[in-house]
């Protein structure tokens, strides 16, 4: 499948630890990515990680597998660096 054909939705759904907990229907939210941002804006799922990733790789990786990995990879750097800030602050 080419990268434009990719279910963003779906993905991020099927990839997300367990995703089968949330309040989604995956067939009925996540028929775009559109719609699954829809949702989690306007429904309170209960995960506001799952809620964060869907925002940002709809909004800052404008909806395409190249910039929701761009977006990912930012994250996981950002993530990095606050747990780095935390193990350090634990080993004073």
């Amino acid at each position: 499948m080419s990268p434009d054909k990719i279910n963003l939705a779906r993905l991020i759904y099927e990839a997300y630890p367990d995703a089968d907990l949330l309040p989604l229907d995956p067939v009925r939210d996540c028929l775009s990515l559109a719609v699954l941002a829809a949702k989690v804006r306007r429904s309170h799922i209960g995960d506001g990680l799952f809620t964060f990733l869907v925002i940002e790789i709809q909004e800052g990786g404008e909806g395409t597998l190249d910039g929701a990995i761009r977006v990912m990879q930012q994250t996981k750097k950002d993530v990095e660096s606050v747990l780095q800030a935390l193990c350090a602050e634990s080993n004073k």
